[in-house]
């Protein structure tokens, strides 16, 4: 018996060291730490306050070939942002021909929140407090909203991604029920319909000419029978230009609530590198908010320096009408941060 146990885990031992031979797994992660603040408008009844806050995440990634020719990448991260520890960025990825990728999972595919106008930093809704999280329709905090609002490929869903020549990529994601990062009770599925389903189009690319930079796409949720929240909409357009030391570029993002307000932003940013180490960058953004009077216009400028290891930047914005209210605020922060 003891032979044929000894036997039983040899073979068992050949198999995964086989398997270990044929993929590569890397164990990754970042840290960064920052130090916020908010100068409120205290005519306006809104109050000051400052911060530190960080977030750390570890990534664990595989990849090879597998047994019919097509090759994988697969993994997840694990992340933790002072309070609250979370299971994110989880995919298995299939390469089903040249150009061709079929992805599974949470939080990974390439989103629309975030724009590509060109930044030093942190995105601007960062930086001054914005609404935070995926399907997030607030607009007490901040107006702006640096992209769709649905962000349906933070939740459970499946994806393609289909090269284009030189020019870009085209990709859909498809997520049956926004809110579900995954089963509670393991791989067997959430059978409950009661959320929105969502799906995302979108191209991005540079058309062909070095250093251009486009983005084009578009989300949607659908109501559920038993949802509470509306049908929704987001779009997200932009170009930027990378000449050298300097980057240009605008981009147009537009959210439609539940509610049946609309969001309309629009925002422009510069950087320039000035050395190998230090970069600069100003950017603008005005928000329409269809149900007042008030456009929030906000103001930002970054200085970013690199150490090596460790990068820093340091940003400052000013908000006109925060939320579309009276109150005027002005906001920082201060960061660091490493990749190991």
């Amino acid at each position: 018996m003891k032979n044929k146990l000894l036997l039983t885990t040899a073979i068992a031992g050949s198999l995964l060291a086989s398997g270990v031979a044929m993929a590569e797994t890397k164990i990754t992660g970042s840290m960064d730490i920052s130090y916020s603040g908010r100068s409120a408008d205290a005519s306006a009844g809104a109050a000051s306050t400052d911060g530190f806050g960080s977030e750390t995440q570890l990534n664990i990634s595989n990849s090879g070939d597998l047994n019919n020719g097509m090759s994988y990448k697969a993994g997840f991260s694990m992340e933790s942002d002072t309070t609250t520890d979370a299971f994110e960025n989880a995919y298995i990825d299939i390469n089903l021909a040249s150009g061709t990728t079929l992805s599974f999972g949470s939080d990974h595919f390439p989103p629309l929140d975030g724009t590509i106008t060109p930044l030093v930093s942190v995105a601007i809704d960062t930086v001054a407090g914005g609404g935070t999280g995926a399907g997030s329709e607030t607009i007490s905090a901040l107006a702006y909203f640096n992209g769709s609002r649905i962000d349906a490929v933070e939740f459970q869903g499946v994806g393609l991604i289909q090269k284009l020549g030189d020019i870009g990529s085209a990709r859909v994601y498809y997520a049956d029920q926004v809110g579900n990062t995954g089963s509670s009770t393991g791989n067997d599925g959430r059978l409950a319909e009661t959320n929105n389903s969502a799906i995302q189009y979108a191209f991005a690319g540079n058309l062909g000419v070095e250093g251009l930079n486009v983005l084009i796409g578009q989300e949607k949720s659908d109501k559920a029978t038993s949802a509470t929240v509306s049908d929704r909409k987001g779009t997200n357009y932009g170009i930027a230009y990378n000449f050298g030391q300097f980057a240009v570029g605008a981009s147009k993002v537009k959210n439609e609530l539940s509610s049946g307000v609309d969001v309309d932003s629009k925002e422009a940013g510069i950087t320039f590198a000035a050395s190998d180490n230090l970069s600069l960058g100003i950017a603008y953004a005005t928000t329409e908010i269809s149900n007042l009077t008030r456009d929030e216009d906000i103001t930002m400028a970054t200085i970013g320096y690199n150490l090596g290891a460790i990068s820093t930047s340091a940003t400052y914005a000013m908000v006109d009408n925060t939320a579309g209210g009276t109150s005027d605020d002005d906001f920082f922060n201060i960061r660091i941060g490493t990749k190991f």
